[in-house]
């Protein structure tokens, strides 16, 4: 029987979210019936605890799940994080306690963000703090505009290959589990009033959908373009500020997805240089060498 010649048929990838999206549901849930029981601590551990697993079974082994603290080489260190995305293979952990505390160094972060479960307006402003306390008191180098990786530690060409003034930007948002108690009049004079590299990349509402930042000139061109990098955009006036609305929550769990992927596939980072670190934590200086040939 000869084949007929048709298209091929067409895969609804977003459904595939389907059980995830339950999956934090459930979750959910069970914060609140923990929260009746007065045990407040874990009624907020629980739905943190079920977005971490579903990134850490959905992303490669390259990238390590966390939350813990973030510290440079001169041993300052953030606020415990509820989320981190780590490089697994450049030695992200810097030290883990017995408790199981990490400590990540900082040029292995690829994003950090903060899960609640759920909408509280103290929480952006507290987002804002923590994003300006990081560019105030912690340093990473930035890795250079014409750097690629080409094994070992990778290489500088003559031209850039970004338009991006460097290439390892934080990816930062916000993971909520339910906005009920949201009101744009809870942002909107903070998101016209603060340097857009201190705003969230992305608040994820996972009720209701994903504010982002877009292009106008290209919606009215019909296209939907994010802008993954707020900072980076010099011409303000022409990008905004929009809510994506959603009626699935499976659509807005994969988005999110999606948008961090984007993020891990054009992000360059930097090596920790464990020496550095070395030297920092156990005070290494001129006043405990001894040279050899003294004696």
């Amino acid at each position: 029987m000869e084949k007929k010649d048709k298209e091929f048929r067409k895969i609804s990838i977003d459904a595939f979210f389907n059980f995830e999206a339950d999956g934090l549901d459930i979750a959910h849930k069970q914060v609140k019936l923990i929260h009746h029981t007065g045990d407040f601590p874990a009624s907020g551990d629980q739905f943190e605890i079920a977005v971490r697993n579903f990134f850490r079974k959905k992303l490669p082994e390259k990238y390590y799940i966390s939350n813990g603290h973030i510290i440079d080489t001169a041993l300052s260190s953030s606020p415990q994080l509820d989320f981190i995305i780590a490089d697994n293979f450049r030695t992200p952990i810097l030290y883990k306690t017995y408790n199981d505390t990490e400590y990540l160094t900082y040029e292995s972060i690829y994003s950090y963000a903060e899960i609640k479960s759920s909408w509280d307006k103290k929480y952006i402003t507290e987002f804002i703090t923590t994003s300006q306390r990081l560019d105030s008191f912690m340093h990473r180098s930035k890795i250079e505009p014409n750097f690629i990786e080409a094994g070992g530690k990778g290489i500088f060409v003559d031209k850039p290959t970004t338009k991006n003034p460097f290439k390892n930007p934080l990816l930062t948002f916000m993971f909520v589990g339910n906005s009920d108690a949201f009101s744009f009049e809870h942002i909107k004079e903070l998101y016209n009033t603060t340097d857009w590299k201190f705003l969230p990349n992305v608040i994820c509402l996972f009720d209701k959908g994903l504010i982002v930042n877009i292009s106008k000139k290209s919606l009215e061109d019909k296209v939907f373009k994010i802008n993954l990098y707020p900072e980076f955009i010099e011409e303000k006036d022409e990008n905004e500020w929009i809510l994506l609305n959603f009626d699935k929550k499976r659509s807005t769990l994969g988005t999110m997805y999606y948008i961090v992927l984007e993020h891990l596939n054009t992000c360059v980072l930097g090596y920790p240089n464990m020496l550095d670190y070395m030297q920092k934590i156990f005070d290494i200086n001129q006043n405990n060498i001894d040279f050899i040939n003294d004696y």
